[in-house]
């Protein structure tokens, strides 16, 4: 039989685990990184539930926890440059046989390409919203900055998206 804590979190890891994954891939652009990063944040959100502490919003921390993570491994180690993170993954997820696979494919790159460009700030933020598919409200949970300040910095993002894709 399982505890209320085990049952919360085997549907939040069913719920939340794809979607972690993704926010993970898209700030490392690696995917055996992503899938790294996801197990570790399950595996401290599991540790934290069964130290008996209580979660209000599940979802948001685990973003909070992934992101913590990718945070700590930045901190551990340089940035790749961008020819770098291509040559590991030169097969961008997700992808498609056929024409649609490809275009998508192509606009992936593109896309991961601008990200790429982009300070971590910016990169976190429209990676959040836009990927993630997360609300103002989540992302300032995760961020613990207020809704306003979230508005504030995805406004200045997409300007800044803007300027490094139309030069």
């Amino acid at each position: 039989m399982t505890s209320p804590s085990q049952e919360r979190f085997l549907e939040a890891y069913d719920a939340h685990a794809d979607e972690i994954y993704r926010h993970c891939y898209f700030r490392v652009f690696s995917k055996a990184r992503a899938e790294e990063f996801v197990q570790e944040a399950f595996l401290r959100v599991w540790q934290y539930l069964e130290d008996g502490h209580e979660v209000e919003n599940i979802r948001a921390f685990l973003y909070r926890t992934a992101t913590n993570i990718i945070i700590d491994d930045v901190r551990r180690k340089k940035e790749s440059s961008l020819d770098a993170i291509l040559e590991e993954a030169p097969n961008l997820e997700p992808g498609d046989d056929g024409r649609e696979g490809i275009e998508r494919e192509l606009a992936g790159k593109e896309i991961m390409a601008a990200l790429a460009k982009l300070g971590d700030d910016v990169r976190e933020i429209l990676t959040m919203r836009y990927v993630d598919d997360l609300d103002i409200a989540e992302i300032a949970e995760i961020l613990n900055i207020t809704p306003n300040n979230v508005s504030v910095r995805l406004n200045r993002a997409m300007k800044t998206l803007k300027e490094a894709t139309n030069p």
